[in-house]
């Protein structure tokens, strides 16, 4: 335990000799107030039951190549005494997610060879698939070859109009729908699969959007690949949730606190078919999530006694912006008795236009 604590020492040292060189950085008549949050960092041990606090201290701002290498340089200094790290644990503060952000770990991963799609129009609508032929150190300018072209050449762009193509697919079924390579422009469009022959094996495809809507093409199964691909999926492919460990190389990853999104969460509906101004409407399955439903809980259990009881109080449905950083009472808020009371009060049906009550937990 006294190593840790030379440790935690250490490491506040190096933070207050960083803060004092950002400090010197700026104007020497800048005059620095009262800090107005707190930014603190924790090691928790995924093996064992145990948690050290290595840095706790006063802040305005702090700037993401500063939170980056700070960071960093104690998860280097973790692995000098034996301790590997393997990912952070943030809430929901606007500098982790910028920190968060900065990360970019498919470009940190494509080397020359590997296949992308880019929008060479720079239009973000139709990408074509290319071959990365060299890159910038900084991974911020690829220099790519297009495929399946008659006149190919290396063309310089920018990682904004690159992404990581979808994972192929090569049995489609009817009435699926997809991305269509039209031969007559030579552009994607977004299509629906109409028909299979088994005879002829081709596929029927309907473009649905654009000018060419409503016209048909006939895919023979050896051409799958090049005239059809899956449906662009950006949350599923585009998800930042990891990066390359600087001191390490091995795979960092970002996850977001449990509590905090629980908040955030609880923090959307409450804004959902209020019938104020600038209301969410938030809605699954074509059914209404609302916090009528939730306020209804509340005033259901209020005025019967035989109501099962949950942890709402005023504080829990009349939200103030202190109230809305409360953890707990997002829990409450969105806990199993609240589920099962919203499952079993009758009366909730006839909040929304007849709705049904939903919430997902």
């Amino acid at each position: 335990m006294q190593e840790y604590e030379m440790f935690a020492m250490q490491c506040k040292q190096e933070i207050e000799s960083i803060s004092i060189e950002d400090n010197s950085t700026s104007s020497n008549k800048q005059k620095f107030g009262l800090a107005t949050q707190v930014h603190q960092i924790v090691w928790h041990s995924i093996t064992h039951n145990f948690a050290f606090p290595i840095s706790y201290y006063g802040i305005n701002n702090i700037s993401v190549h500063s939170l980056n290498t700070l960071l960093f340089n104690l998860a280097a200094k973790l692995e000098c005494i034996g301790i590997y790290t393997c990912g952070s644990i943030c809430d929901g503060a606007g500098e982790n997610r910028i920190h968060i952000k900065s990360f970019d770990w498919y470009a940190s991963k494509w080397t020359c060879g590997d296949i992308v799609e880019v929008n060479f129009n720079k239009d973000k609508t139709s990408f074509y698939a290319a071959k990365i032929i060299n890159s910038n150190f900084e991974k911020t300018k690829f220099t790519v070859c297009q495929l399946d072209c008659n006149n190919p050449k290396n063309i310089e762009i920018e990682r904004n109009f690159i992404r990581p193509p979808m994972p192929s697919k090569l049995k489609w079924n009817v009435n699926e729908i997809c991305e269509f390579r039209n031969p007559d422009d030579n552009k994607w469009y977004l299509g629906k699969i109409i028909e299979f022959d088994p005879v002829e094996t081709t596929l029927s495809v309907e473009i649905i959007e654009g000018i060419y809507a409503k016209k048909g093409w006939k895919v023979f199964s050896y051409h799958i690949s090049k005239f059809l691909r899956p449906v662009y999926n950006n949350q599923e492919i585009l998800l930042n949730y990891k990066t390359i460990n600087p001191i390490t190389g091995e795979e960092w990853f970002f996850i977001s606190d449990p509590t905090h999104v629980f908040k955030k969460l609880r923090n959307n509906i409450s804004k959902s078919h209020t019938g104020e101004k600038n209301a969410r409407e938030i809605m699954f399955n074509k059914k209404e999530i609302s916090w009528k439903h939730i306020k209804g809980v509340y005033e259901y259990t209020n005025k019967h006694a035989t109501a099962k009881a949950t942890k709402l109080t005023k504080r829990h449905i009349w939200l103030t912006s202190w109230s809305k950083m409360r953890v707990d009472l997002a829990e409450h808020t969105l806990s199993k008795e609240v589920e099962d009371a919203l499952a079993t009060i009758k009366e909730l049906k006839n909040i929304s236009e007849g709705k049904d009550p939903e919430i997902y937990i």
